[in-house]
């Protein structure tokens, strides 16, 4: 069995969270894993070679055997998925999917790219594989590509939409692709969810509880206790057999987000990036005809 949509991105949009809420749905099958990247493979260098990238050249999924298994509990939902952030980034995988499955619907969620671009940042530092400055970082990033990063490291061209969405347009037509921003997310995720429900072809009144955010970057307030609540740990093996996963998933994001703090990036830096997405924004404003002028100020 194979998905009937897919979230492919944008990384660092808040996909994780919309993935956990999408997921208490009765008439929605999510597995638990994430970022299983099987139709973007072919587009993956032979290996990633960024610090901590190992995750991806570990766990995502090139067998269609073993992808396939992602769904073998699937029973009477309607809305099977599945959630890979780069699917958006990788050119071609678009058109892999649509060969697979023509019907397909396409769920993107976007976000101002100079807050999603240090998002991105703040979450390769929270677990130290960032090393260098923000504003350093940036510099890098050509070089980290031409090194074969992986793509969240490209602190800037992820936040390129245009041509990103455009190919998924193209493939798939406007109404099998839902657009969602970020904003509006954040603002009222009972409104989103709910659209999203009703696109999904399952019940847009179902209530999600909303009171985790998953996945979210930060500083972490302890070093200490924040590898303790994010790594494995012998007291925590020994606890983890008498707690159900869902609820050690759930009470695990709580303790991570608990332990986080937001910085703020330097006001030139903004100034620079802004900038530097202006045109794109511009394009895509005209592409998905939405007001995107709170991105450019």
């Amino acid at each position: 069995m194979l998905p009937n949509f897919l979230i492919v991105g944008a990384a660092k949009s808040g996909t994780s969270s919309i993935d956990r809420y999408l997921a208490q749905h009765p008439e929605v099958y999510l597995p638990v894993k994430k970022e299983a990247h099987y139709f973007a493979m072919p587009s993956f260098p032979a290996r990633f070679n960024g610090r901590g990238d190992e995750g991806m050249n570990t766990e995502t999924i090139g067998s269609r055997e073993r992808y396939e298994s992602l769904f073998d509990a699937v029973g009477n939902e309607i809305a099977i998925g599945e959630s890979s952030a780069f699917y958006l980034y990788y050119p071609g995988t678009a058109e892999r999917i649509h060969s697979e499955n023509p019907d397909m619907k396409i769920v993107i969620v976007l976000r101002n790219p100079v807050d999603r671009a240090f998002s991105a940042y703040m979450h390769l530092l929270r677990d130290e594989r960032e090393t260098l400055s923000f504003e350093d970082g940036l510099r890098e990033e050509a070089n980290r590509k031409r090194l074969d990063y992986e793509p969240l490291w490209l602190y800037r061209e992820l936040g390129l939409y245009t041509e990103q969405v455009r190919r998924y347009l193209d493939v798939f037509g406007r109404e099998q692709v839902k657009v969602i921003l970020y904003d509006d997310f954040s603002r009222d995720n009972a409104a989103v969810m709910s659209e999203l429900f009703a696109f999904l072809g399952v019940n847009p009144r179902f209530a999600i509880d909303s009171s985790i955010r998953y996945n979210e970057s930060g500083m972490p307030k302890s070093r200490a206790l924040f590898n303790f609540v994010t790594k494995p740990n012998a007291l925590k093996e020994m606890v983890k057999p008498f707690v159900p996963a869902d609820l050690r998933e759930r009470l695990g994001n709580r303790a991570k987000s608990m332990l986080l703090e937001k910085t703020q990036m330097h006001p030139a830096t903004r100034a620079s990036l802004q900038e530097f997405f202006a045109a794109d924004i511009s394009q895509l404003q005209s592409l998905l005809n939405r007001d995107l002028s709170a991105w450019l100020r």
